[in-house]
């Protein structure tokens, strides 16, 4: 199950700050440097699973999703955190910004709402094509698939 593709990723933090934080040659020198996928890749294979990690348990209908029609909501705490990682590297080569930080923090932050239900997922693409009207998949609506429908009051004290 993918959040993200490595083109997704680019189009949201640009092409500049791809080759800066995920290019070959030297740290920083964007002439003559190109975007290694490969590096993008590795970290949002890390993602996916911390985001389902997330998820996945109050929306199981987003593992039928295809990575291009994951909501934008996904789609950018994904690259926030891909993002954060590809610039705290060691050796003193990354570069976190307070608003990379900042973003990522908040990123973490969003995702333990959605596990919570506190903040819902809107479904706002498929196929590729904007819905017209998105479609709001609230954590209590999917309640009942993971725990299956409540007790009836006269069953619950049956027997006593």
């Amino acid at each position: 199950m993918r959040f993200l593709t490595v083109e997704r990723f680019i189009e949201l933090v640009g092409d500049d700050e791809a080759v800066q934080i995920a290019g070959d040659g030297l740290y920083g020198a964007a002439s003559g440097a190109q975007i290694v996928p490969a590096k993008i890749e590795a970290e949002i294979a890390f993602v996916d699973e911390l985001v389902a990690g997330y998820v996945l348990a109050r929306h199981r209908w987003l593992a039928e999703v295809a990575a291009e029609d994951m909501p934008n909501l996904l789609q950018g705490l994904a690259s926030d955190i891909v993002r954060y990682r590809l610039r705290d590297k060691e050796g003193g080569q990354g570069q976190v910004t307070k608003t990379v930080e900042s973003r990522h923090a908040d990123a973490l932050h969003k995702l333990r709402d959605i596990q919570a239900g506190r903040l819902d997922i809107t479904r706002d693409q498929q196929n590729g094509t904007p819905l017209a009207e998105p479609e709001v998949h609230g954590g209590s609506q999917d309640l009942t698939v993971i725990t299956g429908p409540a007790p009836s009051s006269g069953s619950i004290l049956q027997g006593y």
